[in-house]
């Protein structure tokens, strides 16, 4: 014979409802979760047809407690079936398939920190921290190299390098927006090295990528440093074409 134990835990009689069902057999148990008013409603209606094969209880808890109340069942076979077998021997009827537990959360006494689950988050907050602080540190030190990188050629070559590993960080950041700024970075390193279709190639793939947005989500400042690059490239490729001129002119 199938047996279900159901647990309904809500706050109050208006707040969302959420409904685990355990289904109980010989050697395992199953777990239906409904998070869900209206479907926990109509579980709960399909259910209640035969008063003699249901059973229905009602407790307030504390919400903590009936966390662990939820978690132990699910984890424990035989806990499960112990559950089962205290609340049966509570009602009259012999021949129950469904036990409905109605529990009304009230807020803790105490809020308990979970220190494991903190102390992964602060390994994230630090990597975070850390990252942020290379990628600051690399903008400086690339700003300063691409200022120089009109002149001296090497000084272009390291800028591009250093955007390559702001494009790194960048991943690990998870940040579409910077991802989208090291790329023009590393398009302006290609401008001064003369690879100007390289260039091209970067510029209107990310202002493509931008613009292709909805327009809340547009970064006003990403669109200008593609115009802004553009107008660079344009520039750099009519010195370059003029010079290639004079040198046939002469």
């Amino acid at each position: 014979m199938r047996r279900q134990l159901v647990i309904v835990a809500r706050y109050s009689d208006d707040s969302l409802q959420e409904s685990t069902t355990l289904k109980l057999y010989n050697k395992k148990i199953r777990e239906d979760s409904i998070r869900n008013t209206d479907e926990g409603s109509f579980l709960l209606d399909t259910i209640s047809v035969d008063e003699n094969t249901v059973t229905t209880f009602h407790f307030c808890l504390d919400a903590h407690v009936a966390s662990y109340f939820r978690c132990e069942l699910l984890r424990s076979r035989v806990f499960a079936k112990q559950a089962w077998i205290h609340f049966a021997s509570q009602s009259s009827s012999n021949h129950l398939t469904t036990i409905i537990v109605h529990i009304l959360l009230k807020p803790p006494v105490r809020y308990y920190m979970d220190q494991r689950f903190g102390h992964q988050v602060q390994l994230l907050v630090n990597e975070r921290i850390e990252l942020d602080h290379m990628m600051s540190c690399l903008s400086t030190l690339g700003g300063a190299f691409s200022s120089l990188g009109d002149q001296l050629t090497d000084c272009a070559k390291a800028a591009g390098r250093i955007s390559f590993q702001q494009y790194k960080i960048a991943e690990k950041l998870c940040d579409p927006v910077t991802l989208m700024r090291c790329q023009l970075y590393l398009a302006i390193s290609f401008i001064q090295c003369n690879h100007f279709k390289k260039a091209r190639i970067v510029v209107t793939s990310v202002y493509r990528a931008m613009k292709s947005r909805p327009e809340g989500l547009q970064e006003k400042r990403v669109i200008s440093m593609c115009l802004g690059i553009w107008a660079k490239l344009k520039y750099h490729w009519h010195l370059e074409k003029n010079k290639i001129k004079q040198m046939y002119i002469t």
